[in-house]
């Protein structure tokens, strides 16, 4: 039985739900995914995740670990605080000002966020990362979306 948590929201992830709703979705759902961890640097993208995750208030998804990807707990901890923080280098600090900017508004991507990312990564890298982000932020949409639509009928039930 899926727990819930202290926001009321189902506590199931995005493939649990899938994978009981429609099966088809979620396979390819995990093709893209095992794709996505293998296109970028895992670790980089694993703390955008959580950035993500953070922004959208989705507190299911700031404790799983999909990719496997371990990120040392103290920078987990400090991911509000990456401006500042001295825990991220600057590769790091280049990717998680995009995905701030892409999660809050992505037309607002500017070019010199770009060139920023392209200081420390190759074009091709580039448009991995930003490809990377679009199914991150999507999928943790989703999730979200679905925990929330299912668990108020639940509650109406």
């Amino acid at each position: 039985m899926p727990s819930t948590g202290s926001t009321g929201l189902i506590a199931q992830d995005l493939e649990e739900l899938l994978g009981r709703l429609a099966p088809e979705v979620c396979d390819v759902m995990g093709t893209l995914h095992g794709e996505l961890w293998r296109s970028f640097n895992p670790e980089i993208l694993e703390l955008c995740r959580l950035r993500i995750a953070s922004l959208q208030g989705d507190e299911v998804e700031k404790v799983r670990s999909p990719s496997g990807t371990a990120v040392a707990p103290e920078k987990v901890a400090a991911i509000r605080n990456w401006p500042d923080s001295l825990l991220f280098s600057e590769p790091e600090r280049a990717c998680l000002a995009v995905t701030e900017q892409f999660v809050g508004d992505v037309s607002s991507v500017t070019q010199s966020d770009i060139d920023a990312l392209l200081v420390y990564f190759s074009p091709g890298q580039v448009q991995a990362f930003v490809s990377a982000l679009l199914v991150l932020d999507q999928h943790q949409r989703l999730a979200l979306g679905l925990r929330t639509v299912l668990s108020s009928k639940e509650e109406a039930s």
